[in-house]
């Protein structure tokens, strides 16, 4: 009996890779859909009762993780699929999930699904999710960052956070409090943890937390001003997406 399989990924081509892979090497899934929006994704899982789930970390209107949130039906198999990774895999290791690192290597798609296919036939109560959403921060359970300094750790609010930027090979936090942190770590090994809890990533050397946004300013990218009054640029590039998210 072939096994249901749902994919939520917004990238086309991340998608049909997904896609030709299950049809060339796992002829005994099915896919019954996918999609590439929270709402979309959550009406469509509940609808179809997928055995198997396929989920991008980060999909156009939020993550993944704000999908598990809103299910009632969870009785699955989840493998998610990310670009990144550091992002939440002791949080994947906690929860026994399996896990995929763009771009897709056919071995460990392969392995990855055999260890999927080993858990589908016992047919054992899942957890995972809300051990999963107990473990991960950023998604409404842990609200704090762990911020490796020179000196060891500081744990600080992700609500607290105004902005953080490049510092060559270093991170700078600015905090509501008018403080800063210097991080050891570079700016793109946050991203995905501070996009799951409303930042986005302005420029490559920037990352705004939304909610201290005072205004923004037109132009070809065009520059927000934040509450402390700090002003930064925002790249062409990412002026659509920006925006979009903003007026949300």
């Amino acid at each position: 009996m072939p096994f249901k399989t749902f994919i939520v990924e917004d990238e086309e081509k991340s998608l049909y890779v997904l896609q030709k892979m299950i049809s060339d090497f796992a002829t005994d899934l099915t896919i019954c859909g996918n999609a590439s929006h929270i709402s979309s994704a959550v009406k469509a899982i509940e609808v179809n009762e997928p055995d198997l789930l396929f989920m991008d970390i980060r999909i156009a209107d939020g993550t993944g993780f704000d999908v598990l949130k809103q299910l009632s039906f969870r009785n699955f198999e989840l493998i998610f699929i990310t670009a990144f990774d550091n992002y939440a895999l002791d949080a994947f290791r906690f929860a026994a999930i399996d896990y995929l690192l763009k771009p897709i290597g056919i071995q460990e798609f392969e392995d990855t699904l055999t260890r999927a296919r080993d858990r589908l036939t016992t047919r054992a109560p899942r957890t995972f999710i809300d051990e999963l959403l107990r473990k991960l921060p950023g998604t409404g359970y842990d609200k704090k960052i762990s911020i490796p300094t020179p000196h060891g750790y500081d744990f600080v609010d992700m609500k607290d956070i105004i902005w953080c930027g490049s510092e060559g090979s270093y991170t700078m936090f600015y905090l509501s409090n008018g403080s800063r942190i210097i991080s050891s770590q570079r700016l793109g090994l946050y991203e995905e943890q501070l996009y799951s809890a409303n930042f986005f990533r302005i420029h490559h050397s920037i990352i705004v937390n939304l909610q201290f946004i005072k205004s923004y300013i037109k132009g070809k990218g065009g520059y927000v001003i934040m509450t402390d009054g700090t002003e930064l640029e925002v790249s062409q590039r990412k002026k659509g997406e920006f925006l979009d998210r903003l007026m949300m």
